[in-house]
């Protein structure tokens, strides 16, 4: 009531340049408080919320939607929907189990409303910049000061939320920053600062999500350049795979992480024994979400329920006993699976491919935002393989924020235009 009061006494005009205003603060702060305060991430996703709520149902809407946004917004509504009928008449209701799939229907209003007023991308630039610097800086400070084995920055030790949100704002520096770098190539030195910290964050953590998307985010950033071709994705991935031996060779933490990897996984496929608590674990967990999932590959077998159907393979002797201290798969792929069958994996991938399709649809006329936005997309889908990454509260917030700024401004543009 009260926003509605002060839209009548404000001139129309006033009205949209203060949300726009307001927009652009909050595009500022939540990658600048992603890893550092995520309470300050909350409360701003709350406020967004809430003012969005007001302004489309105060508002109507005067451009059509494209056909790829509807595609998108049904994928946003699906995904909760799925999920809310499956608790409702298979296991009983959960809000616990329903808080991931709810924010993609939570920032629904959002994106209309970013739509609607806009946002300034130098302030989400800037925001990016000084979330990788803070990240870097928490990284490198816990790992060399205070000791820490792995960073994990102001997460409350949810260390792959720290490393891998680390790692998407350091590789968004390079495609936000493309209007600047690619006309005077003196800003490659702030691209190459906000890189660097947001690639120490995610090498102080330790997360491994970073290292399987590192490939794919290098050979997708070639898009910003003039006239990306293969044979510049190929020298990039070159150059990539130097830096990479470089860090295993000279990095004994690093090397120590990276040593594990396959002779874990040689030890599991020849003898089904877990040969390190990483890679090991994460294949008997996977192991176990697979045959949970061959049991039940039409609807699987419901959310919460990984813990008990993997008993009984344990039991069984498929599975390990040294898995059975550990909840959930710690994987996208596989939780969806095993939560609902086919559907799922259909359902999670859909969600990021719709975006991903519409920010490919901008590339001509944003170059920088689109592709920021695949790379935000393309990175997650990589720590999803290790990680159920949006049932890690900072993480899945900061994702579902950053892709309705990144969707809601690019639809924006096309509407002024």
């Amino acid at each position: 009531m009260t926003l509605m009061l002060i839209q009548r006494f404000l001139l129309p005009q006033t009205f949209t340049k203060l949300l726009f205003m307001l927009m652009s603060i909050a595009a500022f702060i939540v990658p600048l408080a992603s890893v550092n305060k995520p309470f300050m991430l909350y409360f701003v996703a709350s406020f967004l919320f809430l003012l969005s709520l007001i302004i489309v149902l105060s508002r109507s809407e005067s451009a059509p939607l494209t056909r790829v946004e509807k595609l998108m917004l049904v994928t946003w509504l699906a995904y909760p929907v799925f999920t809310a009928i499956d608790l409702w008449f298979r296991s009983g209701w959960n809000w616990t189990l329903f808080q991931e799939p709810s924010r993609f229907l939570l920032v629904l209003p959002i994106f209309l409303m970013i739509r609607r007023v806009g946002l300034s991308q130098k302030a989400l630039m800037w925001g990016v910049f000084a979330g990788a610097i803070v990240a870097g800086s928490y990284g490198l400070y816990q790992k060399q000061v205070l000791g820490e084995f792995r960073s994990f920055g102001g997460t409350s030790n949810l260390i792959a939320a720290f490393g891998d949100i680390s790692l998407i704002l350091g590789v968004m520096c390079v495609a936000l920053f493309q209007p600047y770098w690619s006309i005077n190539r003196g800003w490659l030195i702030i691209v190459c600062i906000g890189l660097s910290f947001g690639l120490a964050g995610s090498i102080m953590s330790g997360s491994k999500g970073g290292w399987i998307s590192m490939p794919i985010l290098c050979w997708l950033m070639v898009d910003l350049l003039e006239k990306p071709s293969y044979k510049k994705r190929i020298f990039v991935m070159g150059c990539f795979i130097t830096f990479a031996l470089a860090f295993w060779i000279w990095v004994p933490w690093i090397q120590q992480r990276v040593d594990v990897i396959i002779p874990a996984i040689y030890e599991y496929f020849i003898s089904g024994k877990v040969a390190d608590d990483s890679a090991g674990i994460r294949l008997a967990l996977w192991h176990a979400a697979t045959l949970i999932f061959l049991d039940n590959p039409l609807f699987g077998s419901g959310p919460g329920t990984f813990d008990i159907e993997k008993l009984d393979y344990i039991n069984a002797g498929f599975i390990s006993e040294l898995a059975k201290p550990f909840s959930g798969p710690h994987s996208q792929l596989f939780e969806s699976l095993f939560e609902s069958g086919v559907f799922g994996p259909i359902l999670v991938y859909s969600l990021y491919f719709s975006f991903i399709w519409h920010c490919r649809m901008h590339y001509h006329e944003n170059k920088a935002l689109s592709t920021a936005g695949v790379l935000m997309a393309a990175g997650f889908i990589g720590f999803g393989m290790v990680e159920v990454i949006w049932d890690i509260n900072n993480a899945g917030v900061f994702y579902t924020i950053m892709m309705v700024f990144i969707a809601g401004q690019l639809s924006y543009e096309r509407k002024i235009k």
